[in-house]
């Protein structure tokens, strides 16, 4: 195959991305052209690969792609290193943007269609752990899950400061699509920046495992917890799930529990335990 061929075929592919156009990128590949990435899963094609582009420009408005270098690889092939760059201002499927600027370095390696001079597939590499580091993000790694018994996730601590000894904690936990995820994000970020102005929280841990988003909340009364389940953005976000705002499959269930028993703390290497109030901190 002719190398200008080979070149037209990545100018091609390259400027639908710059021109940040979800069909033009479809169009820039034969029409049985793949490509794939370390975040689609495999090879993605037509309306799967508009959507993968298309939500990469939600996230990036701005996103654009400089091409370091690329050469000839043999006869029908070529590999591309790049670097995509771009400001994270619009939500991604993992949560709302962060608003950090990326620099991001990957590599295609890429087949042309002898017949049509159109890309015929795509395999792009690059590192996830620094896209997320870029982003202000962490980078964390788990275990795989352990079919039936046992999944693994993220979680987080939200810590208010306050020592006070609990009365009673909320156990909630909703079920979402992960199409819907940024929305519960946002909600549960609203219900949490309003509860740090009640004297009555005591903080909570929040994690996430697959589908389903747990919050274990603490509070000093049962009263207290009530009141805040039923007002401000914990009832704007149950309006939210009632209106099918995360999605017409979701579910979810809240709860008051009251402790029947909060043990002193236990110091390693003394065996005796001492009061709440040694932790210096919040009891959750």
């Amino acid at each position: 195959m002719d190398a200008a061929v080979i070149d037209d075929a990545l100018d091609r592919y390259f400027d639908a991305w710059n021109a940040r156009d979800p069909l033009a990128v479809v169009a820039s590949l034969a029409d049985d052209g793949t490509y794939e990435d370390p975040m689609t899963g495999g090879p993605i094609a037509g309306v799967a690969l508009s959507d993968h582009v298309a939500a990469l420009i939600t996230g990036f408005p701005d996103v654009h792609f400089d091409v370091v270098s690329r050469a000839g690889t043999g006869p029908t092939s070529a590999a591309a290193q790049w670097v995509m760059r771009g400001t994270n201002t619009g939500p991604m499927p993992g949560g709302p943007p962060t608003g950090a600027t990326i620099a991001l370095p990957g590599a295609d390696f890429i087949d042309v269609d002898p017949a049509s001079g159109l890309v015929s597939r795509v395999v792009g590499y690059f590192d996830n752990a620094t896209m997320l580091t870029q982003l202000g993000l962490q980078a964390h790694v788990s275990p795989a899950d352990i079919e039936p018994v046992t999944r693994f996730g993220l979680s987080l601590r939200v810590d208010t400061g306050r020592d006070a000894q609990p009365g009673a904690f909320t156990v909630t936990w909703i079920d979402v699509p992960p199409e819907h995820k940024s929305d519960l994000v946002d909600a549960t970020s609203a219900i949490v920046m309003d509860l740090l102005g009640h004297d009555a929280y005591l903080g909570s841990c929040i994690a996430t495992i697959g589908r389903r988003n747990y919050t274990f909340s603490a509070w000093t009364t049962v009263d207290a917890a009530r009141a805040a389940l039923h007002g401000g953005a914990h009832a704007r976000a149950m309006r939210l799930m009632r209106e099918n705002g995360v999605g017409e499959d979701a579910f979810g269930i809240t709860s008051i529990w009251v402790p029947d028993r909060l043990g002193g703390v236990l110091h390693a290497g003394t065996g005796r335990a001492a009061e709440l109030s040694s932790l210096e901190g919040q009891w959750l």
